[in-house]
């Protein structure tokens, strides 16, 4: 719950109360910090605990790896997982989503591969969905497309929106149309509400130079209504979590929010004329002295 919140405070006080009430070695709690840690982006310390446990399970490899592959870190989640082979500890199919993910960061398509293929071959494990949405996800990065979609296409269920987006934004960075509206097609059938599909086909256009379609596309947003979902996040304040929303009205603290928000803008207008002034100072003074 608390790495969902990202209440990293609260998780520190568990942290440091677990090891003065003689929790240190209880690998339940263990875990639990590696996962609340790396979730709230404070990776090295996910590592620390990692390396200060003397009992460890499936989980607590599981969940240090997929943590290393969140923050990009491929080499060092894959690096673990070889010590995972070497502590003869047997991986499950979360293992591999974090080593699968590891290997999208780093862009190394044949180990992946190979990894993918070791699941069934090796260790009886049949692939999850989140496995195909990986693989697909490695191929298109490395400008693989047409490889990609015929990966989906033998997909042994039905591709869900995960892995059709992630071929769609695949198309985006490598600028391949045909491929990003036989996605958008089934995204559309899909996910017909998702705002963020339509922008990513609609920037594909643009950069195609399909102003046509590019245009239409946008027409269609607007006779649907759809619209950008505002933004959220999520701060820590005073072991207190509370939720923000872009133009959001209707939140209990909006009239002290905005109000604080006024008062900074009102800072930032003084330090913009302030810097404005000196700037004008130091110009006439120059020009004076060169007059002199």
């Amino acid at each position: 719950m608390l790495n969902m919140l990202g209440a990293l405070n609260w998780g520190r006080w568990i942290h440091l109360y677990s090891e003065n009430n003689g929790f240190r070695g209880n690998i339940y709690i263990g875990n639990g910090l590696i996962d609340m840690y790396a979730k709230c982006g404070c990776i090295h310390s996910a590592i620390n605990v990692f390396t200060t446990m003397e009992e460890r399970d499936v989980i607590t490899w599981n969940s240090m790896i997929n943590g290393l592959a969140m923050h990009g870190m491929g080499l060092e989640a894959l690096e673990l997982f070889d010590h995972m082979m070497d502590a003869a500890e047997e991986p499950d199919g979360i293992t591999f989503v974090g080593v699968l993910s590891a290997c999208v960061h780093m862009g190394l398509v044949e180990r992946g591969f190979a990894c993918f293929k070791s699941m069934k071959q090796i260790y009886s494990i049949d692939p999850w969905i989140e496995h195909y949405g990986c693989m697909v996800d490695l191929l298109g990065r490395a400008g693989l497309l047409y490889e990609a979609i015929g990966f989906v296409m033998e997909i042994p269920m039905e591709p869900d929106d995960v892995i059709w987006s992630a071929l769609l934004g695949a198309c985006r960075a490598w600028n391949h149309v045909y491929l990003a509206e036989i996605a958008m097609s089934r995204l559309v059938r899909l996910v017909p509400e998702d705002v963020s599909n339509y922008v990513v086909l609609s920037n594909i256009y643009g950069n195609a130079g399909r102003w046509k379609d590019f245009g239409r596309l946008h027409k269609v947003l607007r006779t649907m209504g759809v619209g950008k979902l505002p933004g959220c996040s999520l701060v820590e304040v005073n072991m207190e979590v509370v939720e923000f929303c872009s133009s959001d009205a209707k939140h209990e603290r909006s009239k002290d929010i905005y109000e604080i928000l006024e008062s900074l803008m009102d800072v930032s207008r003084v330090v913009i004329v302030e810097s404005e002034l000196d700037e004008l100072c130091e110009v006439n003074f120059v020009k004076s002295g060169r007059e002199d």
